[in-house]
């Protein structure tokens, strides 16, 4: 008599699993997440991406009544997510619109907690995990590709010109972080790879990539872009300083011939946002104004004439409109409060920790770059978002997709220091 395979799902091993089991783990649940990460950046598709979210969600919750199974939450992330997420409810009562927050709170945090667990509990191999890297990579390019072709082509614009299509669901800022975001997927992927045709393939991806990169010309990307680089391949000092040789005259060229990074009217813009926010967070400094991302700019919850007539005249730009921090550690401060913010930070470091601890696996290579990818992912959040928003749903997805890549990896390390600790023992 034949029987079935065993398959894992989780940290729970079905050796005899039902037809069904199979069909619903290991097949349905994995398609539905990979159609929700794969619509990311498509913004006007919005149904089939909520009905692959919920329908996923909805097989998470009876997966847990089935099987007892709470492993996803035995993470080191899981203490500063939970006090995070319990000081967002805590801020209620002060928020400024509490509808508002209670919102952002459910379908800004809460539903990608629940994407985390999803992609933590039924993507738990380097064979899920690639794939899913290489849904990430092939969505954005056919994404990019086709913003370009509508404004290059379509729009007859200089490639010389920065593309910018307005009213566009997809701003420029964030195409252009999702496009290093897959870069960095195409290095580790190229590093870890054999085949001859799957290293054709990344090849045509990065030079694509590349030129989505160019074509969105932002600041903020070219000043991360040598900290993922320097994560990426401080493993090997001959390739990081070609690298780094590279990134610097791309850089030059990029500030001489295209957008140069010294613009006084968008650093004045800034620096009169930059301050408001930190009179907001003056006025609001435990609690915040509330988890709400639409509160910072609504001028009837907040008076930002009151606020911009503050501004010191070096910092002030009269005809500034304030419509969130464009950045998202000062967003946080602004909408929780310094503990808030506080709790954020704690999570951060503890990512990085996590990614230090996988970088430490000397004897394993493909999970050594594992973690240096994850670093450097962790990096270009955390340096992109000095200068803007990351909460949205386009960036929110990818972030959740580092964390649980960052989780998986560091299990896996776990797991194989126990196995060498074994082999040891006499």
């Amino acid at each position: 008599m034949q029987t079935a395979d065993p398959i894992r799902v989780g940290c729970i091993c079905l050796d005899q699993p039902a037809k069904w089991e199979r069909i619903i783990w290991a097949r349905i649940v994995p398609f539905l997440i990979l159609i929700n990460i794969a619509l990311n950046p498509f913004p006007h598709i919005t149904s089939i991406r909520e009905f692959s979210y919920y329908s996923a969600a909805a097989l998470l919750i009876f997966y847990f009544y089935k099987y007892r199974d709470w492993s996803a939450l035995k993470t080191p992330l899981t203490l500063p997510v939970a006090l995070f997420t319990a000081w967002a409810f805590v801020g209620l009562p002060w928020a400024l619109a509490v509808g508002a927050s209670i919102h952002d709170i459910l379908f800004h945090l809460i539903k990608y907690i629940v994407l985390f667990l999803l992609l933590t509990i039924f993507f738990n191999s380097r064979a899920k995990i690639n794939f899913l890297f290489w849904t990430i990579i092939v969505s954005v390019v056919i994404s990019g590709f086709h913003d370009m072709y509508f404004f290059y082509v379509v729009g007859k614009n200089s490639f010389l010109t920065r593309m910018c299509i307005d009213h566009h669901q997809l701003p420029v800022g964030p195409m252009g972080f999702m496009a290093l975001f897959a870069i960095a997927l195409v290095v580790y992927l190229f590093r870890i790879s054999k085949e001859l045709c799957y290293k054709c393939a990344l090849i045509a991806c990065f030079g694509g990539l590349s030129l989505i990169l160019f074509a969105t010309q932002m600041r903020s990307i070219m000043i991360a872009l040598p900290f993922v680089i320097v994560a990426l391949f401080w493993d090997n000092k001959k390739l990081l300083y070609a690298m780094i040789l590279i990134v610097i005259s791309c850089l030059f060229l990029f500030s001489t011939q295209l957008r140069s990074f010294k613009n006084d009217i968008s650093e004045t813009d800034r620096l009169s946002i930059n301050y408001m926010s930190l009179l907001m967070i003056k006025e609001h400094p435990l609690t915040g104004v509330g988890f709400s991302m639409e509160t910072p700019g609504n001028n009837k919850l907040i008076d930002h004439k009151k606020l911009l007539a503050q501004v010191p005249m070096k910092f002030k730009y009269k005809a500034v409109e304030y419509t969130s921090p464009h950045n998202m550690w000062l967003g946080l401060a602004v909408r929780l409060g310094l503990v808030g913010l506080s709790l954020f930070v704690l999570i951060v470091i503890v990512a990085g920790r996590m990614c230090f601890t996988v970088i430490k696996q000397h004897k394993n290579l493909e999970l050594r770059l594992t973690g240096q990818l994850c670093l450097g992912l962790l990096a270009l959040f955390s340096i992109y978002g000095l200068f803007n928003e990351v909460f949205m749903h386009l960036l929110e997805t990818l972030f959740c997709v580092l964390f649980a890549i960052i989780n998986w990896s560091f299990c896996e390390a776990q797991k194989y220091n126990n196995l060498e600790t074994a082999k040891m023992t006499p």
